[in-house]
């Protein structure tokens, strides 16, 4: 409020289940919507319900097991590479008939083998690192960053001055 009097905004810190979603964003009408949510199944309820709702969002993908910060990007959603959640969270949106049309950050970076740790008595038989502390703050940059040269009219794919 003190950089924008006329700002509004609405910020939730709370675990979102899918049935309070559709009233959720029915309270009022969003210029912008940034997902930051780490669980499938709300998180693909939330964008479900942004793209039937019209609004414009950047969901921020797997910044977990993720080191360089050289490597995030922007995308659209069915663009996304390299990246177990946006696979995921595509597979589910496809099902609901959702494609594309959702701004993407993500980190196409992968792994070396050698950080893994293998785990005999796990499913899979290996864990890998956890997430490092850098990482989800520079997602959310990217999804602020995303945000507010959408509402300026920057074109993302502006280099330099």
């Amino acid at each position: 409020k003190d950089i924008n009097p006329d700002l509004n905004l609405t910020v939730v810190k709370t675990f979102l289940k899918d049935d309070a979603i559709p009233s959720l964003l029915d309270q009022a009408p969003f210029d912008y919507v940034i997902d930051a949510i780490d669980t499938l199944s709300p998180k693909v309820f939330f964008l479900y319900n942004c793209c039937t709702r019209k609004y414009r969002v950047v969901s921020s993908m797997g910044s977990g097991n993720k080191f360089n910060p050289g490597l995030i990007q922007v995308a659209d959603i069915s663009e996304t590479f390299n990246c177990r959640l946006a696979h995921y969270v595509r597979k589910h949106l496809h099902k609901l008939g959702i494609r594309e049309g959702i701004k993407a950050v993500f980190s196409p970076e992968v792994l070396p083998d050698k950080v893994l740790d293998w785990v005999s008595n796990e499913p899979n038989k290996r864990t890998v690192a956890g997430t490092v502390s850098y990482m989800p703050a520079l997602f959310g940059a990217w999804c602020a960053s995303v945000v507010i040269r959408d509402l300026i009219g920057i074109d993302e794919h502006r280099v330099g001055i």
